[in-house]
C-alpha cells in the first residue's frame, strides 16, 4: 500500500436500493455543471464561425454579374461596375486548398494540444485559442489581395488553434458530467457545431449582401468579434472541475464527483501508449470520429459548393439554405441524447449496446437519403432540401456512439484521445476538399452523385468497423490506480441516521458526509 495526498471524497451511501436521479428543469437552469455546459456549448458555436467561414466566402467572392449601361457617342456600351474590384475568383485548386487551411492547422497541432488538455487547465488553453482564432480571423481581409498564401498561412493559424477546442472541451465534460447525463452533456458539444454551422451560413450569406467591400469581409470582422465577446461569459462561468468552483453546491459537487471517474489535472500523467494504441476500444472510437469527420466536411463544409453547383443558388439564398440541415442536426442531436440517457439509465441496454446501436443508427439509417438525393437536379431543390435536413437529423444518432464513447473508455484520457483523433481527421480533411474539386470541375448532378455514393460507402464501412471493435467500458488500462471508486459503505442500526438529498446521496447533513468521506488507494 502506498499513501498519497489525492484525496478522492466519496459520500456516505446507504446499501438500499438506489433511485435513478432525474435531473429536473430547475438543475438544467441553476446547477453550475449545466452553466458550464452552455457555455462550452456558445463557445464552440462561436468558434465554428471561424473554422467554417471560408465555405461561404470563397462563394461570396465570386464576382456578380455587376454591369451598368452607357450611351458613349450614340452607341450603348457595357461599364463594369466599381464594387467588381473587390471580388476575387479563385480557381478550384485554391478554393479546395483555402477550406482545407483549417484542417491542415489541425494536424500540425491536434495531438500536442490534445495531450495537454489531460495535464494544464483546459479553461484557458482554450481561451488562448479562440483569442488566436479570432484575431487571425479578423485581421485576413487585409491579406486577400496581397497573398493567397498569406490567407492560407492564417487560415491555418486558425486550424492549429482549433485543434485545442475540441480536446479540452472534451475533458471539461468528463470533469462535469455525470454517467447519468454524459450523453446529453457531451453531445452539447456537437449541438454547439450544428448552431455554430448554421449561424454562419446565415450571418455569411446576409453580410455577402452589404454593399460595401464587396460584404465578403464583414464576415471575417464580425465573427472574430463576436467570439472577443463570448470570452467574458467564458471567463466568468467556467471552472475546470466541481471541486474549484466557487459557487457550486456541496450537494452537486457530491453528486458529479459520486457518478463519474475521478480525474484529477496532473503533469506527471503518464500516458499508457503501448496498451491505447492495442486497444480495440480506442480504434473503434477514433475510426467512428473518422467516418463522421469525412462525412462532415462532405456534406456540410462543402455543401454550398453543391448548392451553388447543382441547385444553382445565389449566394444570400445558399446561405439560409445551406444552414437548414444544421437545424435537423440540432433536433437530433438533443433527442438521442435524452433517449441514449434514458435507455441507459433505465438499465433497459448496456452502455456498450447503447454507443453501437446509436452509430449503426446514424450512419446506416441515413444513407438512403443520400442515394436518393444525389438523382436530384435544380429542379428539384426543396425536396433536395428537406431530404438533407432528415439526413442529418438521422446522423446525429452518431454524437451519442462515438463522441461520448471517449469518456466511456478512458475518462482521464479523453482529451488526449479527442487530440489524436483529430489530428488524424485535419490529416484526412486536407484532402477531402480537394478531392470533391477534382470530382466535380464542372460541378454537374453527375459529378456529385459520386461524391454522394463514396459518403454511402464511408458510412457502411464505418457502421461495421464501430459494431466490431468499440466498447462502451472504462478500460483497464485507462484507471487511475490511486483510487477505489463507488465504494458503498454499508451503513446498520438506526435508518434516522440518514437521509438522502436531492441528488441520491445519502447523507446526515454536511458536516457527517464530509467526516465519513474515505479514500482507499492501492
Amino acid at each position: 500500500m502506498r499513501m498519497s495526498t489525492n484525496i478522492e471524497r466519496v459520500p456516505l451511501v446507504v446499501d438500499r436500493k438506489k433511485k435513478v436521479h432525474e435531473v429536473t428543469l430547475k438543475e438544467r437552469l441553476t446547477s453550475c455543471r449545466w452553466h458550464v455546459g452552455y457555455v462550452t456549448c456558445l463557445t464552440m458555436a462561436c468558434t465554428m464561425l471561424m473554422r467554417m467561414n471560408m465555405s461561404m466566402v470563397v462563394v461570396c467572392m465570386t464576382p456578380p454579374n455587376i454591369t451598368t449601361f452607357a450611351v458613349v457617342n450614340g452607341t450603348i456600351v457595357t461599364v463594369a461596375d466599381s464594387n467588381l474590384k473587390y471580388y476575387v475568383q479563385w480557381d478550384s485548386t485554391m478554393e479546395g486548398l483555402l477550406i482545407s487551411g483549417n484542417y491542415i492547422g489541425q494536424v500540425a497541432t491536434a495531438l500536442i494540444l490534445g495531450t495537454m488538455s489531460g495535464r494544464y487547465s483546459g479553461k484557458y488553453i482554450i481561451a488562448s485559442m479562440v483569442l488566436i482564432m479570432a484575431v487571425s480571423t479578423a485581421i485576413t481581409p487585409g491579406f486577400v489581395f496581397v497573398s493567397d498564401y498569406i490567407v492560407l498561412a492564417l487560415r491555418i493559424i486558425v486550424g492549429m488553434a482549433t485543434s485545442g477546442l475540441e480536446p479540452c472541451a472534451t475533458q471539461l465534460m468528463s470533469n462535469w458530467a455525470p454517467l447519468e447525463e454524459r450523453a446529453q452533456m457531451m453531445v452539447l458539444t456537437e449541438t454547439a457545431r450544428s448552431f455554430g454551422g448554421m449561424a454562419n451560413y446565415i450571418l455569411a450569406g446576409l453580410l455577402c449582401a452589404i454593399p460595401i467591400l464587396g460584404g465578403w469581409p464583414f464576415i471575417f470582422f464580425v465573427f472574430g468579434g463576436l467570439n472577443v465577446l463570448v470570452l467574458i461569459f467564458w471567463a466568468l462561468l467556467v471552472y475546470d472541475t466541481p471541486n474549484i468552483h466557487p459557487r457550486i453546491t456541496a450537494s452537486e459537487r457530491d453528486y458529479i464527483n459520486l457518478h463519474k471517474a475521478p480525474v484529477v489535472l496532473d503533469k506527471a500523467l503518464r500516458i499508457p501508449w503501448v496498451q491505447l494504441i492495442a486497444s480495440k476500444a480506442v480504434w473503434g472510437c477514433v475510426l467512428g470520429f473518422l467516418t463522421y469527420g469525412i462525412l462532415f466536411i462532405t456534406l456540410a463544409i462543402c455543401l454550398p459548393l453543391y448548392f451553388e453547383q447543382v441547385l444553382e443558388l445565389d449566394p444570400t439564398m445558399n446561405g439560409l439554405v445551406s444552414s437548414l440541415p444544421f437545424i435537423g442536426r440540432i433536433f437530433g442531436s438533443i433527442m438521442f441524447g435524452y433517449l441514449a440517457d434514458w435507455l441507459y439509465s433505465k438499465k433497459l441496454i448496456s452502455i456498450t449496446n447503447v454507443r453501437k446501436v446509436f452509430q449503426v443508427t446514424g450512419l446506416v439509417g441515413a444513407a438512403p437519403f443520400l442515394i436518393w438525393i444525389s438523382y436530384l437536379g435544380k429542379d428539384d431543390a426543396v425536396l433536395a432540401v428537406v431530404l438533407l435536413v432528415v439526413y442529418w437529423f438521422i446522423v446525429t444518432a452518431m454524437n451519442s456512439g462515438f463522441r461520448v464513447n471517449f469518456a466511456d473508455i478512458a475518462p482521464r484520457f479523453a482529451g488526449l484521445l479527442n487530440g489524436i483523433c483529430m489530428c488524424l481527421n485535419g490529416f484526412i480533411s486536407i484532402f477531402v476538399p480537394i478531392l470533391i474539386t477534382a470530382i466535380t470541375p464542372n460541378g454537374t448532378a453527375e459529378e456529385w452523385r459520386l461524391v454522394f455514393y463514396g459518403c454511402v460507402g464511408v458510412s457502411v464501412v464505418g457502421a461495421v468497423v464501430f459494431i466490431l471493435l468499440a466498447s462502451g467500458e472504462e478500460q483497464e488500462w485507462a484507471k487511475d490506480p490511486a483510487f477505489t471508486r463507488n465504494v458503498d459503505i454499508k451503513v446498520t442500526g438506526n435508518d434516522n441516521a440518514v437521509f438522502e438529498n436531492d441528488y441520491g446521496v445519502s447523507t446526515k447533513d454536511e458536516t457527517t458526509q464530509h467526516t465519513c468521506n474515505k479514500t482507499i488507494h492501492t
